[in-house]
């Protein structure tokens, strides 16, 4: 799984994946009743299926973190700030980071079930979807293969951030309806700002990287870049006032 071809072929098949996807969504709903539609995706099998997905990458998220954290906050203390954030003794690397950085690169391949559900209801991806899981994969593969000490902040911010997100989406599939969903992405906002800030720490700071990790991170800022403007464009879309035409047309309905 950490050979080069690993990534690219997995992200070819999820691309792939979904293209094919959404052309036969797209056949279906050409010819489909309206009642189809809204039927889609509401069988128990899949209701099942989103419930136990979501379940288990909550636990996993929250297990992940409560276990990786507290060796980063050690490796800070052994060695100072520095020391500690740039593993220079290779500390962290090999107590946590090894194990819990390869759990969390095969961790985004089985995020990939989280677009099959979308699909299976008959939505398209949308590129925030798309973008987000396949660079996710090629960025876990890339900070594995360099052993960079900056893919420690993608684990420890993303699993705390994903053991929110996927309690919420396993509650609401069991049919709740807590509160907090525009909370859920400012947060996904803010732990891509501050993975930023810490990048360009890194990237700036002498002696605390080898020139692959550097160019590491730099792909890395690059692709938190991108997220920061995708989430923020769907934060607006969805949270945001509403255009007067759309309010219209909601009070003739």
């Amino acid at each position: 799984m950490m050979r080069p071809y690993a990534p690219l072929l997995g992200i070819v098949f999820y691309l792939t994946m979904v293209k094919t996807w959404e052309r036969q969504n797209k056949k279906w709903a050409a010819t489909a009743t309206q009642e189809q539609r809204k039927a889609a995706g509401a069988g128990p099998g899949l209701k099942r299926l989103v419930i136990v997905h979501n379940l288990v990458l909550a636990v996993y998220s929250l297990w992940t973190f409560v276990d990786f954290f507290p060796a980063v906050v050690q490796n800070v203390s052994e060695h100072g700030l520095k020391g500690g954030f740039c593993d220079s003794q290779w500390t962290l690397w090999n107590r946590k980071l090894l194990a819990h950085g390869f759990l969390f690169y095969l961790s985004k391949y089985y995020e990939f079930i989280d677009t099959a559900i979308i699909l299976a209801k008959g939505r398209p991806a949308g590129r925030l979807q798309t973008f987000h899981h396949s660079g996710a994969v090629f960025i876990m593969w890339f900070g594995n293969y360099v052993q960079s000490p900056y893919l420690s902040f993608f684990v420890f911010e993303n699993s705390i951030i994903h053991s929110l997100m996927y309690t919420y989406y396993t509650l609401t599939a069991l049919g709740f309806k807590p509160p907090g969903k525009q909370i859920l992405t400012s947060l996904q906002i803010s732990q891509f700002y501050i993975a930023l800030s810490a990048g360009l720490v890194y990237g700036l700071l002498p002696g605390c990287q080898d020139k692959p990790q550097t160019v590491f991170t730099y792909v890395f800022i690059a692709y938190i870049i991108e997220l920061i403007r995708l989430f923020t464009q769907f934060a607006r879309k969805t949270y945001g006032p509403k255009p007067a035409a759309d309010v219209a047309g909601k009070k003739q309905q």
